[in-house]
C-alpha cells in the first residue's frame, strides 16, 4: 500500500478546524486534522515528503517529517498526518487505533468543558474580549450554571489580566493590582458558588509575571481549583518552578509544546504539576502518551488540551484511553451546536454526561459526513480538493 495524496477541507467552527485526508493506493483513507487555527500549509507543505510512502511505516513517516514541526501551531501538519496514519493502519488491519497501541486502560473518558467566560467561544469569527459584558461575574455564574446542567463534571473558565482590564479603573499593564485581584476573585467565587463544591473548577489565566502568578495562585487557594493553567509562559522553566512550589494549587501547561521532548524540563524537575499536550501541536497520537508515560514515571497526572472537530477529538480519545494518569481531556466546542454532525459512524451525542465512549470501530471510529461538512466550510474552502 502506498500514499497517494493529502487533501484538506478547512470547517469554519469556533476556531478554523483544517482537516486533512491522506489517500492510499488501495482506496483506504486516513483523517487527521491541522491544529485550530493553524494554516492548512502546514500539511499540505509536507505532501511531496510522504507520497510514495507505505502509511503503514509510520515510525519512517513520522522521523522523516518531524523535523518540520514546531512549537504552538507550527506542529499541527506533522500531528495531523501522524493522526491520519494510524487511522489508515486501524482500517487496514480491522482494529481501532488504541489496540494497535497495546490496549485501552478505560472504556470511557472523562470530559472537561472549556466553558470561555459569560458565554462559550462560538464563533471563529468574533472576538469575544471585545463585548465586556461576558465578563462578569454574573455572566460567569450563569454560564458555569448552564453547562454543567449539561452532564459535565468537571468545567473550565478563562480569568486573568486581560479580563481584570474590563474593570476600566487604572488595571490594565503588566501588574496586578489590588483592584484586579479583587474582581478576579469575585468571578472565582462567583463560579464556585455556582457549581459547587462536588463540580471541578479549573481556570485558565495569564498572569504575565512570577510574582502575579504566586500573588493569584495564594489568592485562590481557598475556592479548591483542579488547577491553573498557563500561569505564566510555558518555556519559563525556572520560573514555572517558583510559582509550583509558592502555592498550594496545581499548575499546567504545555499546550503549546512540539513533541514529548519538549516536555521534559518541566516534568523532570517538577516546574509543574499537570502537563497539558495538544495532540494536533505535540505531534500526535503517540507523542501525546510518551509525555504521559513521562508524567507518569514522575508522579503526575496529565490533562490534554483540545479545541477542534470530531475527527482530532477521536485521536485524543484513543489517546487518553491508553493513559492510566489521565485526569481529564478537554472540549472545547459546547458553544457549536452542529459539531456533532460533522462525523458519522459513532452514535450521538458523542459526549454523554461529560463522559466519551472509546470506540471499537477500526481506526479512529468516525468519517467526516459530506453534507455538514460542505455546509460549513469556510468561506472559499472546498471538500478535499
Amino acid at each position: 500500500m502506498k500514499i497517494k495524496d493529502l487533501k484538506v477541507a478547512v470547517v469554519e467552527g469556533n476556531f478554523d478546524w483544517p482537516i486533512i485526508k491522506i489517500e492510499t493506493d488501495e482506496g483506504i483513507e486516513g483523517y487527521g486534522e491541522v491544529r485550530d487555527g493553524g494554516s492548512k500549509n502546514l500539511a499540505l507543505d509536507l505532501k511531496p515528503l510522504i507520497i510514495g510512502e507505505d502509511p503503514l511505516n509510520i515510525n519512517r513517516i513520522f522521523r522523516k517529517i518531524q523535523g518540520r514541526g514546531g512549537n504552538g501551531r507550527q506542529g499541527g501538519g506533522v500531528s495531523a498526518i501522524e493522526m491520519a496514519l494510524w487511522d489508515i493502519a486501524g482500517k487496514a488491519l480491522g482494529m481501532p487505533v488504541h489496540r494497535l497501541l497495546g490496549g485501552r486502560y478505560r472504556d470511557r473518558v472523562k470530559i472537561y468543558c472549556d466553558c470561555h467566560a459569560g458565554k462559550p467561544i462560538a464563533d471563529a469569527r468574533r472576538d469575544y474580549r471585545l463585548d465586556d459584558t461576558n465578563y462578569t461575574p454574573e455572566a460567569y455564574a450563569e454560564n458555569a450554571r448552564r453547562i454543567k446542567a449539561m452532564g459535565f463534571s468537571m468545567l473550565k473558565f478563562d480569568v486573568g489580566l486581560g479580563v481584570a482590564s474590563l474593570v476600566r479603573n487604572g488595571i490594565l499593564g503588566s501588574n496586578l493590582t489590588n483592584a484586579g485581584l479583587r474582581y478576579l476573585l469575585s468571578i472565582v467565587e462567583a463560579l464556585r458558588n455556582a457549581v459547587g463544591e462536588e463540580c471541578e473548577l479549573a481556570l485558565d489565566c495569564g498572569m504575565g509575571t512570577v510574582s502575579n502568578a504566586i500573588r493569584f495562585g495564594r489568592a485562590v487557594e481557598p475556592y479548591r481549583l483542579a488547577w491553573l493553567e498557563d500561569l505564566i509562559p510555558y518555556w519559563d522553566v525556572s520560573g514555572f518552578r517558583e510559582v509550583t512550589t509558592s502555592i498550594n494549587v496545581p499548575t499546567l501547561t504545555g499546550e503549546d509544546i512540539y513533541l514529548a521532548q519538549g516536555f521534559r524540563d518541566l516534568i523532570e524537575n517538577h516546574a509543574i504539576r499537570i502537563p497539558s499536550p495538544d495532540l494536533a501541536t505535540v505531534g500526535g497520537i503517540r507523542e501525546t502518551i510518551r509525555t504521559a508515560e513521562m508524567a507518569e514515571l514522575h508522579g503526575m497526572g496529565i490533562a490534554p488540551h483540545f479545541a477542534g472537530s470530531p475527527i482530532s477529538f477521536m485521536a485524543n480519545i484513543h489517546a487518553a484511553s491508553l493513559m492510566p494518569n489521565l485526569i481529564a481531556l478537554e472540549f472545547h466546542a459546547v458553544g457549536v451546536p452542529w459539531w456533532d454532525s460533522l462525523v458519522k459512524g459513532i452514535s450521538k451525542p458523542i459526549i454523554k454526561n461529560g463522559l466519551v465512549e472509546v470506540p471499537e470501530t477500526p481506526g479512529l471510529g468516525v468519517e467526516p459526513d459530506e453534507k455538514e461538512v460542505r455546509r460549513h466550510l469556510k468561506e472559499g474552502e472546498g471538500y478535499f480538493e
